[in-house]
């Protein structure tokens, strides 16, 4: 247990990094790290499938339902990369990752609405918390258009991370978890792609500082950070996971501070917190309503 306790604080370490590296790779474009980040990472991803295919004969085969699901998890979560890379430069990187983490409310409502389940009522005192907090983290920007953009690009980014959540459950349920993964990034990869070549934006002639954040991007927060938390969510309480994942945005601001120089204020802080302890309470209140859901099923 151990183990799994470290793979996954050191993926959430990991992730954490992500909003760091797409400020340190300035000037680049925040999509075309995005993009590099992601091909990269589906770069090692396919080499791991190569080597485990002669190695160990391990199959990597999907039926077309699942290919076609994964693939629309990786556009989902390309684009909520391109919004959420836009946003972290437009506004703090507390911010943008603190709003990105509002998921939880728009799977909820998905369960209402699509799935006709019954929320319970921690989910909706969640659900008011964390918009009271996004509120007033938006009305502190509401003088400064780009921080409000940066803002509303960070919960447009939410809306497609749930997307790919919701994809890639769908997925999941029909094929192993490395090809659906792989088909995932190399979807993302690809419609990252595309919006920086209908962007017209470059795809060369950055610093080595650039080059450098944008492998890190790869290799920290892709590999090290997302895998390293996929891993260990198999061996970990969804009660427990769902809310020390909330070490995320915690663990950006701290970084914002320390690497960039971002300090919060005191409304920010504020804001904070109650965007955390509304998502915290909303997780509960989904991973209640669906044990209840498969329990009367």
């Amino acid at each position: 247990m151990a183990r799994v306790a470290l793979a996954f604080f050191a993926g959430i370490a990991g992730i954490s990094f992500a909003a760091i590296f797409v400020r340190l790779a300035l000037p680049a474009p925040p999509v075309v790290t995005g993009f590099y980040r992601m091909l990269f990472a589906s770069c090692a991803m396919s080499a791991w499938a190569l080597v485990a295919t002669r190695t160990r004969g391990a199959g990597f085969c999907m039926g077309r339902r699942a290919t076609l699901l994964a693939l629309a998890s990786g556009a989902c979560f390309g684009t909520d990369l391109a919004l959420w890379n836009t946003s972290i430069v437009k506004t703090s990187v507390a911010t943008a990752t603190l709003l990105v983490n509002t998921t939880p409310l728009t799977v909820g409502l998905y369960a209402r609405v699509v799935q006709g389940e019954r929320l319970s009522l921690r989910f909706g005192l969640g659900a008011l918390l964390a918009l009271s907090g996004a509120a007033l983290l938006l009305g502190i920007s509401r003088e400064d258009l780009e921080r409000t953009q940066g803002a509303l690009l960070a919960l447009a980014a939410a809306l497609f991370y749930t997307g790919y959540l919701l994809f890639m459950k769908a997925a999941r349920v029909r094929a192993d978890a490395a090809p659906a993964l792989l088909l995932s990034s190399l979807g993302a990869t690809a419609v990252l792609g595309l919006y920086a070549l209908v962007g017209g934006l470059p795809f060369h002639g950055f610093s080595a500082s650039s080059w450098a954040a944008m492998a890190g991007a790869a290799g920290i927060s892709q590999l090290g950070g997302v895998f390293g938390i996929v891993w260990a969510l198999r061996y970990l309480p969804a009660t427990v996971a769902s809310v020390a994942l909330l070490a995320q945005p915690v663990g950006t601001a701290l970084l914002g501070w320390w690497i960039l120089g971002e300090a919060l204020s005191l409304p920010q802080t504020a804001g904070g917190v109650t965007v955390l302890v509304g998502i915290a309470l909303a997780s509960r209140g989904v991973i209640a309503s669906g044990a209840r859901s498969e329990a009367s099923s």
